[in-house]
Formats: structure tokens, sequence, C-alpha cells
């Protein structure tokens, strides 16, 4: 991860009447997501469904995986929004405290959504280079309280930190996902990596 190069905006470079068209896309994949009959479309089905043809798909790009992605950024974009405004110096009084704080709203909010994390995943795993990024750069995004609390108690090799709590967010999520886990669940499978990495300095 790389702080300083965090794009503020995720939205795709699109003409106006196409964004009308992935905004529309991206409400009828989550829907189908949602109702288990994704994986099942084919791209003409798809197509039909939308009023578009195979053709217009391919050419903005429109495969099941990246239309999987816009449904995963534009979520995000929700949590993103509700967890910026936080300022971790108030959830808690100790470094490691704020950051379980913090965490534990994360895993609060996506356990809502636990079908849909689990859905997605074969997705995730054809993404094209652009769509990884994307969301990369949210992942970084999410992690920013954490990595201004880290910078603020003097700690070394922020970036990487964050890195390692971002891996350790998913490796907790999963516990939710395989064992139907709780959130304190999840934060409690991650908390002795979490605490050596917001308590130790080295």
């Amino acid at each position: 991860m790389n702080f300083q190069k965090i794009k503020e905006s995720d939205e795709v470079e699109l003409p106006v009447l196409l964004k009308n068209r992935l905004v529309s896309l991206v409400l009828y994949t989550k829907e189908k997501i949602e109702s288990g009959h994704f994986d099942a479309l084919s791209l003409a089905q798809i197509a039909k469904d939308n009023r578009m043809t195979i053709p217009q798909l391919m050419e903005f790009g429109f495969t099941k995986a990246n239309l999987v992605c816009h449904v995963v950024v534009a979520e995000n974009e929700i949590l993103i929004k509700k967890l910026m405004g936080l300022d971790l110096a108030t959830m808690g009084t100790s470094l490691t405290e704020q950051v379980k704080a913090y965490v534990l709203q994360m895993y609060q909010h996506d356990l809502k959504q636990l079908a849909f994390h689990t859905a997605i995943q074969p997705y995730a795993w054809t993404w094209s280079v652009v769509d990884e990024a994307r969301v990369t750069n949210q992942a970084m995004k999410f992690m920013t309280p954490v990595y201004i609390a880290l910078h603020a108690h003097g700690f070394a090799h922020v970036d990487a930190r964050c890195q390692a709590l971002w891996a350790l967010y998913l490796q907790g999520l999963r516990v939710a996902a395989l064992g139907k886990g709780r959130a304190s669940d999840c934060l409690a499978a991650i908390t002795p990596s979490l605490e050596f990495i917001t308590e130790s300095k080295k």
C-alpha cells in the first residue's frame, strides 16, 4: 500500500449515458448475486435483461467479473463514507483499543452482507489489473484512519503495518464465513496479531 497515492475518486471515466447504464447494471448484478442467480447467468442473458447486446457489454469491458467489481466498489463506498469521518482517538484509551473498535465496526457492517461477500469471491480471482487497483485503493481508504493513528503514535513502517492489518481483517472475515461467527468472533481471531502490530514498534 502507498497511502501517498490514494485516488480520491473511484468513479470510472465514462460518458453520462454510459454512467447511467452502469448504475442500472450494478443494481441488476447486486440483485442477481443476492438472489443466488448470478452464477447461472450468461453474458447473453445479462445483455438481454439490460437491453444491450453482447458486443456492447464487451466494448466497455463489462464482463461478469468486472460487473461484480463495480458492485463491490459501490458497496465499499457506502462504508468508506461512514468511516472516513471517525477519529480513532475517541474510540479507546490506547492505540490497540482504538484499532480494535474501528475494525469491529467494519466487521459489523460486512457481516450484514456476508452472503454477498462469499458469493463474489470466485470472481475476485479473475479481476483485471485495473479492477484490482480500484479495490486496493479502497482498502487504503479503509485503513487511512488507522494509518493516521499509527503515525500519530510514532510507529515506523506504517504502510506495511496497514497492509498487514488489512490482510488480517480479511482473514477474520473468513471466521464468520466458515464458522458462522459474529463480529466479536472475527475480531478475537485476529487479536493476537493485531496487538503485535499496534503494540510493538520494532
